[in-house]
């Protein structure tokens, strides 16, 4: 979340040799180098998003003591190692920044009245958020269909917050009250993805020991993805074909393969039938299937590795708009939608019209689901 701190670790096993350098880049841009022999060996450059405290940084591990906007992209660590070797290896890893709507939507351009066959055109507009709230509007607990919505590219303010709106746009009718009611909701959904789990396995092209590895930056491994159908010998020329099956939840994971931390070419990819069980969950399954060249070794050895994607679903709803009239109302159809201040509780209007009345129910409450 936008303001909080934030670790960013380099774990690297060098053997047997001597380091020579440890660099941290975001979107191929160095912000941090730690070099042993120089002094200090921890230095930091200016970049916009990249506030590191220094005092608390070791080696290759560099904590930022806040975050905003600026800071979302992709950071990649580099280590070299020193002479005679002079190998360099990497990790990347994208890191996505998120603001929360600080209130519900809410709900502009409604007219004091509507008489049957008017047109009722609305706007829902969310909070800023990051990213851009997704809108929906709902009808009688019916969304709303695609031939009564407007869409409209979200604004983005100068902080990286973005404003979503959506316009509703029907016909008032009879058939839109339901035992003389018709209620309008807007629901905002903002959509946050963490990476939680990956699993990784170890393949040699020259020996028979197959290694298997869990990194679990999230939650128990045990409801990390598993990952079927491999060997723990590949020749050159052989085809990998092996499937990585994510935990079940709710919304279905998002999954993607590495290869040597690589992500693997889109080609490499096999999209399987996903897995549905009775209690509504699903486990996302992603197959990789590519034929093994020399440049798929790094020292005799190959990883690849499943990382799957959970999103966090957070719903907002607007205040929801009421309309009550009579049964003797129907045939002539005048509708009001009192928009003033609203309290806690339920609000009664009523208002006489050539000697028929209609009360209208204001109720004012945000619900958010996870």
């Amino acid at each position: 979340m936008r303001g909080e701190s934030v670790w960013l670790n380099c774990s690297y096993d060098l053997e047997h040799e001597k380091l020579y350098s440890i660099k941290w880049h975001k979107n191929n841009v160095e912000f941090y180098r730690y070099l042993p022999d120089d002094s200090p060996p921890g230095q930091k450059y200016e970049l916009a998003g990249i506030y590191i405290d220094l005092s608390r940084s070791r080696e290759g591990n560099i904590f930022m003591s806040k975050t905003d906007v600026d800071s979302e992209g992709n950071y990649r660590c580099e280590v070299s190692t020193d002479a005679p070797v002079f190998q360099t290896v990497k990790g990347e890893r994208e890191m996505r920044i998120y603001v929360n709507p600080s209130s519900p939507p809410v709900i502009r351009g409604t007219k004091q009245h509507y008489v049957s066959g008017e047109t009722v055109n609305v706007s829902c507009i969310s909070s800023p958020s990051r990213p851009a709230a997704f809108l929906k509007w709902w009808i009688n607990d019916r969304e709303a269909r695609k031939d009564e919505i407007v869409y409209l590219p979200p604004d983005e303010s100068p902080d990286g917050l973005y404003t979503s709106t959506l316009i509703l746009t029907f016909k008032a009718t009879s058939g839109h009250f339901w035992s003389g009611r018709m209620k309008l909701v807007c629901e905002a959904i903002i959509s946050q993805a963490h990476t939680l789990r990956s699993k990784e396995i170890l393949i040699s092209n020259n020996a028979t020991t197959h290694h298997g590895t869990v990194f679990t930056d999230y939650g128990a491994h045990k409801d990390g993805p598993i990952i079927k159908g491999g060997k723990s010998n590949y020749d050159i020329g052989d085809i990998v074909d092996i499937n990585c099956t994510a935990s079940k939840s709710q919304p279905p994971a998002e999954l993607h393969w590495f290869i040597n931390d690589k992500e693997a070419k889109p080609k490499y990819l096999v999209p399987r039938e996903p897995i549905t069980y009775t209690d509504g969950m699903i486990s996302t399954v992603l197959g990789l299937q590519f034929q093994v060249k020399h440049r798929h070794f790094q020292r005799n050895e190959m990883r690849l590795r499943c990382t799957a994607t959970l999103s966090e679903v957070k719903r907002m709803t607007s205040e929801p708009l009421e309309a009550e009239i009579s049964e003797q109302q129907m045939s002539d159809l005048h509708v009001d939608f009192n928009t003033g201040a609203v309290s806690s509780g339920s609000l009664w209007c009523y208002t006489s019209f050539n000697q028929w009345w209609i009360s209208f129910i204001l109720t004012l409450f945000s619900r958010t689901a996870f």
